[in-house]
């Protein structure tokens, strides 16, 4: 499947006129919950000619593609290939901010294309804003919470591992200080202490059952995880550190890409 990807890369980038630094696989397959139906989530980082940034009108900065199992252009919905790449410009003010999707993009093992194993990797790992991060994480969870269990949408194991990831992976910010694994069995296990046995159990088995693919039936509520997030969602955080990160770095990677 990678040749795949990297054919549909290529295409892109001639198709475009742009150059693509790394692309990666950011969804289920990295946080190790795929099913044998997963699509593949690639994204990529790209930048233009220098010429391209020089001028009044400018560039989209945002580039989307999908296509199906017959590599045919669709929606995203029910999509294969679900192809999502940012310019070097929106990817690094993303990433100086300590935006997690950005994070997560330069984190991730898992390289159809490039390299993102750059210095840069290093400094972001030891240099974040965990509030930023926090936030972040605790607002999925919150969305999921309220758009899918309070609304009465139909329930699915794929809704409550959303959610679920989304409160763990805020709590370990908060707790740890930490980016948090993309691997998110792993985030589990490094949170088993913190968590009612229960839910441990319940979780486990859910993960597995998404991975042999049944994301997607409906099911009745899960009493262990129902109890979990109402406490979760009326708990109120304080002392998550904000951090002021240097721009300067960002900025000297920037000008190393467009070899200024």
């Amino acid at each position: 499947m990678k040749k795949v990807i990297v054919d549909v890369l290529k295409q892109l980038e001639e198709r475009e006129n742009i150059k693509i630094l790394f692309a990666v696989e950011n969804g289920s397959r990295v946080w190790n919950m795929a099913s044998k139906d997963s699509d593949y989530d690639v994204r990529f980082v790209f930048c233009r000619p220098l010429k391209d940034y020089i001028r009044l009108t400018s560039h989209s900065e945002v580039i989307n593609a999908a296509y199906d199992e017959n590599l045919q252009p669709c929606e995203v919905h029910g999509s294969m290939l679900d192809m999502s790449g940012f310019d070097i410009f929106k990817y690094l003010k993303l990433l100086s901010g300590s935006n997690p999707t950005a994070i997560e993009w330069l984190m991730s093992p898992m390289v159809y294309w490039g390299n993102n194993d750059v210095p840069l990797r290093q400094y972001v790992q030891e240099n974040f804003n965990p509030e930023k991060l926090f936030y972040h994480y605790y607002g999925l969870f919150k969305r999921n919470y309220l758009d899918d269990f309070v609304a009465e949408r139909e329930i699915t194991y794929k809704r409550y591992l959303y959610a679920m990831r989304g409160i763990l992976n805020a709590e370990y910010v908060a707790g740890k200080l930490k980016i948090p694994p993309l691997d998110f069995r792993q985030t589990v296990e490094e949170s088993k202490a913190s968590l009612p046995e229960d839910v441990y159990a319940k979780l486990s088995e859910v993960i597995e059952i998404k991975a042999s693919g049944k994301e997607k039936d409906a099911i009745g509520h899960v009493k262990p995880f129902d109890d979990f997030f109402a406490e979760k969602i009326n708990m109120i955080y304080t002392g998550i550190v904000k951090k002021e990160i240097d721009q300067a770095v960002f900025d000297a990677f920037l000008q190393d890409c467009l070899h200024v």
